[in-house]
């Protein structure tokens, strides 16, 4: 495992405080921050890819230009050792307290030296941390290491923001057009226009032209582009679209130092709402690219946790529900498109042949003689839960949301009882030895009893419900 390197480690200082890095930041404009992440994040090529770190011939080239002549050699020395120097949480951090920072300096012109910038850099990386505590209950464990996990993987997705523009693309012109009448429940289009004033297909079409900008500009590697890296706002003057829609357009994605408003305080150092709601910094008639991932994710972020801000209170969980069924069908249709036809038989959202109100799961797919229950869960986990790394708010979640449910069954709680009366159903015993065995392998060995609950007991019960029918097949 590669480590990053903190600044306290370079300066042999101890660890850098928030309030410090903060007085750091007020040397400087704002605007000349905010442009060197865009800047940076093109020279490093964060994004395509999966990237998530600079290669070590760009960093090898980057140290003596961001470092002082003094500290030079020491940062040398820990590249050698494959420490990981520059990263892309780096920056999403520096331009995160950025925007946030009170008292800012004024905009007076003058620009940050290119020898402070890797003490920014590294100040940032020393900060994405949380001392984290170590509860006793075997349960409280795992909800702990959740907490810990789900920060650290955000801050480094190493999944192509792309692959996540198709997948919600996927969404909008297939699943949904697919979904059986009564889970219709929302008319997104209308939703959408109605928030935003222009249509979501005319969304689409920008998000994938700012998305393919920040493509190109990453793949020609030169410094020239990578400097001159904004979206120049005039390149839209000429466009068929009135301009009132287009600077809509642009106020959806963007935000300038003159309309910034005060920030709240982060639920942890994960946390980077703002920046992935607005990846885009309006300055000097360009648009700026903070964040590579966070821009071409907005298609998702601007359709569905845009709109499910402006609903009524009584409405958003209804909408994340119409979004549960949406990303449900999602799954299913990948089994279908994906998976062998000659070998596999995939059955979306069974119903019990007794009772046809009651769905067994999510989907059953049937290989040969063996039978996959699926329950498949969205889990859109609020900023405040997902960063805050407090175990007892996860801990709660995790059994609301995937296991015991609050008003009806969900996740595990609706596979044990699924797996209960497959157990009790006369078909599967009629079956040979051998076919039976295959068909009751819903996952046991693959569910360890160490979840969550009320989870704890819910597991261990379809731990019991699949040996009793194992027993029962060797009897």
């Amino acid at each position: 495992m590669r480590t990053w390197v903190p600044w306290s480690e370079v300066a042999q200082k101890p660890s850098g405080t928030l309030d410090e890095f903060h007085a750091l930041l007020r040397k400087y404009p704002r605007s000349s921050l905010l442009r060197i992440c865009a800047r940076l994040s093109v020279f490093f090529n964060y994004g395509p890819d999966a990237g998530t770190t600079a290669k070590e011939d760009v960093v090898a080239y980057w140290i003596p230009a961001l470092f002082p002549p003094l500290l030079v050699p020491r940062v040398q020395n820990m590249l050698e050792k494959k420490r990981v120097i520059f990263f892309q949480a780096q920056l999403r951090y520096l331009a995160a307290e950025t925007i946030r920072l009170a008292e800012p300096h004024a905009e007076d012109g003058s620009v940050v030296p290119n020898v402070a910038i890797g003490e920014l850099l590294l100040r940032a990386g020393e900060l994405l941390y949380e001392h984290h505590i170590k509860p006793a209950d075997e349960l409280d464990q795992l909800a702990n290491l959740i907490s810990q996990f789900l920060p650290i993987y955000e801050i480094d997705s190493p999944t192509e923001a792309f692959i996540q523009f198709l997948r919600f693309y996927i969404f909008l012109t297939l699943n949904i057009p697919r979904l059986p009448a009564e889970l219709k429940t929302f008319d997104v289009e209308a939703e959408f226009e109605k928030q935003f004033g222009f249509s979501l297909k005319t969304y689409s079409e920008f998000m994938f032209f700012f998305s393919m900008h920040a493509m190109i500009v990453r793949g020609k590697k030169s410094s020239d582009a990578a400097m001159d890296c904004g979206i120049r706002l005039a390149t839209f003057q000429n466009m068929k679209a009135p301009t009132e829609m287009i600077e809509k357009m642009f106020d959806n994605v963007s935000f300038s130092l003159d309309t910034l408003t005060h920030q709240k305080a982060p639920s942890g150092y994960g946390d980077f709402e703002f920046l992935r709601d607005r990846p885009y910094f309006r300055f000097d008639e360009q648009l700026y690219c903070l964040d590579y991932e966070f821009a071409v994710s907005k298609l998702e972020s601007g359709v569905l946790w845009r709109v499910l801000k402006s609903l009524e209170p009584k409405q958003r969980d209804p909408y994340m529900s119409f979004w549960g069924s949406v990303f449900e069908d999602y799954v299913v249709w990948l089994f279908e498109t994906y998976a062998s036809k000659q070998h596999n038989k995939v059955y979306s959202v069974p119903k019990y042949a007794d009772d046809p109100t009651k769905q067994i799961c999510d989907a059953i797919i049937v290989c040969g003689s063996t039978a996959i229950l699926i329950e498949a869960k969205l889990a859109t986990c609020r900023a405040d839960i997902r960063y805050s790394g407090d175990y007892k708010k996860m801990r709660k979640y995790i059994e609301d949301r995937l296991v015991s449910g609050t008003d009806r069954r969900v996740g595990v709680s609706q596979l044990v009882n699924a797996t209960r009366l497959a157990a009790q159903h006369p078909k599967i015993h009629s079956r040979d030895h051998d076919e039976r065995r295959h068909w009751l392998k819903l996952g046991h060995e693959r569910v360890r009893p160490k979840t969550f609950q009320t989870g704890k007991e819910e597991i261990q019960r379809l731990h019991s419900h699949a040996d009793r029918l194992h027993e029962h097949l060797d009897s």
